[in-house]
């Protein structure tokens, strides 16, 4: 009898993991796996802040890009999703620092690594844009550059 209860119990945890992996996973629009990274988009909206912390909570960083092919894959998973015209992405310029960093590896955003910035971006407009979003807007033939924003700013986010 002990052993039907444990195969009563496989069962049940299996359910139950399987349910937990649903659920944290409910959140986000796609998944994606691109050069060795699994990359989700959410459908939920939330300031830079708000979507470094939900990743670090789901054990996930806001996304990276090293290189013009990681850059590709990524924009290419952004181009399936619906209309988007902002998307968190994890670089950000503390007020003191002049170059833009990723935030999970601290490793700076200047000329000597990949950048894909809109043509005058990064530009601190109104002097509160300290953070990392993609940018699509076709009406000003914009598709998919960096731009800095608001960290305030409810966008969606990559992670």
């Amino acid at each position: 009898q002990r052993r039907n209860a444990a195969i009563i119990r496989k069962p049940i945890f299996e359910e139950f993991f399987l349910f937990y992996i649903a659920l944290c996973q409910a959140d986000f629009q796609k998944k994606q796996i691109l050069s060795g990274k699994t990359v989700f988009v959410s459908k939920m909206r939330k300031n830079w802040f708000d979507a470094k912390d939900y990743c670090l909570n789901k054990g996930y960083t806001l996304a990276t890009v090293k290189s013009a092919k990681e850059n590709g894959e990524l924009t290419n998973v952004l181009k399936t999703m619906p209309v988007a015209t902002h998307t968190w992405i994890g670089g950000i310029r503390h007020s003191q620092e002049s170059n833009f960093r990723w935030e999970g590896t601290q490793k700076q955003i200047d000329s000597t690594v990949y950048t894909n910035w809109e043509q005058g971006e990064p530009n601190n407009g109104r002097g509160v844009e300290f953070c990392i979003e993609y940018w699509n807007d076709v009406t000003k033939k914009i598709e998919w550059k960096w731009n800095d924003n608001d960290c305030k700013t409810r966008t969606d986010f990559c992670v």
